[in-house]
């Protein structure tokens, strides 16, 4: 109890809460052979978190994904039991099984466990996980140790709702803000005016008529064409090092950050390579959808090296974490030029001035409150050709 009050709430995981629990619960004579934890939890991708233990190994995470609960093997689990309202299963392996008992019985039963003591976790918010204990010695766990394990259970719980709240609030700052936004806000960059001004690549892609495809696609449609276009291209800078800062409609603003461990000829290098990545992805993509009848999708972006202002900005209670300024509108201007030039992305003169690769020079182009003609670039042939045919 001592050790679940002081450093266990301070894990980052309840893997090592499970295993550092279960070593002191087998030091202390319980004869512990399988410990499980099942968290459902708020995650776009996940249903649900597993952590296992077993005497002699470290603890294994497992995750599974939505659909999970409209599986036979997890509808027909204690687990499933327990999230909707059971008290407590305990259950005597070494007695025959029944029909009516859970099908997983009889697979712990050949695994040699005698007795299987599951409770249910409940947090705060009303919801409902699952912890269960199992041992294989005869006779099962004896009236101290079944004791021993509920009175463990009340710390148990809230330790494992710190930790979980924990980590699904990263999780969700994370997918919705973006990782180094999440990161900033959680370490207390909150209030209106907080930031700071820095140097970064911007790139800003947006999706090539989407007002034509709004007008023309249903609306289950259109999501799914939005949601495979914001795929590749979050994919791709996910994959070099940007951080994704916000949706716009149909565009994406992305930064690549420019530090004295990140110069600036690696971060253009980095972002050269995200449309590499893209313009591949997409032309694979496109082929397929083609096959299966779905309408395809072009993108237009823009790179351009720039100092921004990244903090906090909006209403008293209600803010965005973004990026403003100069820098950031021009790269939004050069964008909108793609789809005259027939090319997937534009270089800005500053990019290119840092950028060792080639580059196709396409002279100097009016842009839509810059006084002054533009001049811009693009890729190379190889990955600044037409990939939509």
């Amino acid at each position: 109890m001592d050790w679940l009050t002081s450093e266990a709430r301070r894990l980052a995981s309840p893997a090592p809460l499970l295993e550092g629990l279960c070593e002191r619960l087998f030091a202390l004579g319980v004869p512990l052979s399988r410990v499980s934890i099942v968290l459902f939890t708020l995650h776009p991708l996940l249903h649900a978190k597993s952590f296992r233990w077993r005497p002699g190994q470290h603890g294994t995470t497992e995750v599974h994904p939505h659909g999970l609960q409209h599986l036979p093997a997890f509808s027909r689990s204690p687990f499933k039991a327990l999230q909707e309202g059971l008290p407590i299963i305990d259950r005597r392996l070494e007695a025959p099984l029944g029909e009516d008992d859970f099908p997983m019985f009889a697979e712990l039963r050949a695994e040699g466990l005698t007795e299987y003591l599951a409770l249910p976790v409940c947090f705060s918010d009303g919801s409902r996980h699952a912890v269960s204990w199992s041992t294989s010695v005869p006779g099962g766990f004896t009236d101290a140790h079944r004791a021993m394990l509920q009175a463990l259970h009340p710390l148990l719980e809230l330790v494992l709702e710190v930790i979980a709240r924990r980590d699904m609030t990263g999780v969700l700052l994370d997918t919705y803000l973006g990782r180094d936004t999440g990161r900033r806000i959680l370490q207390g960059q909150i209030r209106r005016g907080d930031g700071e001004t820095t140097s970064a690549v911007i790139c800003l892609s947006d999706l090539r008529s989407f007002t034509a495809l709004s007008d023309a696609l249903p609306r289950d449609a259109l999501l799914e064409l939005l949601n495979a276009y914001f795929e590749t291209m979050v994919s791709a800078f996910h994959s070099h090092g940007a951080e994704v800062l916000k949706f716009m409609g149909d565009a994406v603003l992305a930064i690549y950050r420019i530090d004295e461990n990140s110069p600036v000829e690696e971060r253009c290098e980095a972002a050269a390579r995200t449309i590499h990545q893209a313009v591949a992805v997409c032309a694979r993509d496109n082929a397929n959808r083609r096959r299966e009848g779905l309408t395809p999708y072009e993108f237009g972006a823009s790179l351009h090296v720039g100092d921004v202002m990244y903090g906090n900005i909006g209403a008293s209670d209600r803010l965005d974490f973004t990026v403003i300024g100069p820098a950031v509108n021009l790269a939004s201007r050069i964008a909108g030029l793609c789809a005259g030039h027939n090319v997937p992305v534009l270089l800005s003169e500053s990019f290119v001035a840092h950028y060792r690769g080639g580059v196709k020079d396409l002279g100097h182009q009016p842009v839509k409150g810059v006084p002054h003609p533009v001049h811009i670039y693009t890729l190379e042939s190889e990955s600044s050709a037409r990939t939509f045919a």
